[in-house]
């Protein structure tokens, strides 16, 4: 059942950075990082007390719960900005490191020891991001490595995807401190987190934010439909799964995102995007399944 749930937020997330990189043509980062945020909060309070009601929490709960949003917050911010200065079907393929992080930390952390066919998901997922710039091998074997050096939006996306890599774990020492078991509660409070610290920046321009807020107000309540719908597939995947195989699972949405870039934005590198994120995508699979 947990992948079920996973495929379903990989499905609807695959939707995200296409609706924000049309947004972000003329708003800011930190607009677009907290509206679908703070939209989809009622969603989440209200589908939790709907299917589950609230949960008695323990001694770590809170500090778990702050860690993940402080760490949503920097991933948001930086995979956003990331967005802007790169292609959609570009950028977010890269976002697909973060199961590697995740399933190392949590072997540690959780104790959660990954097989060798996980291990191997993982070093697929690394050769498919090399694969991104296969075009630039002929020029040597670490051509490829230099010329995503040379593209900020690339490199912060990684950055944001190591960052990811940290939140599965304390979401899910959150979860496991709650009682009963309350994924839906965690997923509501890491994203009150995020928005809470996210607001005090945007409430001085608030008048800009009325602005763009309301000049895109369809993408931005389709935006924060599908995050406050995702992450409860998300997070009760989380639940029941490996956090290091879940968030593999998680990146399939990432080729369908490379589709969705062509198709609706008109990005070009189609043919040549479409293999390497499916080498990554076989990567998670294997992780996954």
């Amino acid at each position: 059942m947990w992948a079920l749930y996973a495929l379903m937020a990989a499905l609807l997330t695959s939707f995200l950075p296409i609706i924000n990189k049309r947004i972000l043509t003329t708003a800011e980062v930190a607009v677009v990082a907290w509206v679908p945020n703070a939209l989809s909060l009622p969603v989440l309070l209200v589908i939790t007390l709907a299917l589950i009601g609230w949960p008695r929490v323990g001694g770590l709960f809170l500090l778990a719960v702050l860690a993940s949003g402080v760490l949503n917050l920097v991933a948001t911010l930086v995979s956003t900005r990331a967005l802007q200065l790169a292609d959609a079907s570009l950028a977010t393929p890269f976002l697909s490191f973060n199961p590697a992080f995740t399933l190392l930390l949590s072997s540690f952390t959780l104790r959660e020891v990954p097989s060798v066919r996980g291990i191997v998901g993982v070093m697929l997922i690394v050769v498919g991001a090399y694969l991104f710039q296969l075009r630039e091998v002929g020029k040597g074997l670490l051509a490829p490595v230099r010329a995503l050096a040379h593209q900020p939006g690339i490199l912060l996306a990684i950055g944001a995807s190591f960052v990811w890599g940290l939140t599965p774990i304390f979401e899910k020492i959150a979860i496991q401190h709650t009682s009963p078991e309350n994924p839906l509660m965690v997923a509501f409070a890491t994203t009150l987190v995020t928005v809470v610290l996210l607001t005090p920046a945007l409430w001085r321009r608030r008048t800009d934010l009325l602005d763009q807020l309301c000049w895109h107000r369809p993408l931005f309540g389709a935006a924060g439909l599908i995050s406050g719908v995702a992450p409860l597939f998300g997070f009760s995947a989380i639940a029941l799964g490996y956090v290091g195989y879940v968030t593999a699972l998680f990146k399939l949405g990432a080729i369908l995102t490379v589709v969705w870039g062509a198709l609706l934005l008109k990005e070009h590198g189609l043919r040549e995007r479409l293999p390497a994120t499916a080498v990554m995508v076989i990567g998670g699979l294997l992780i996954a399944l």
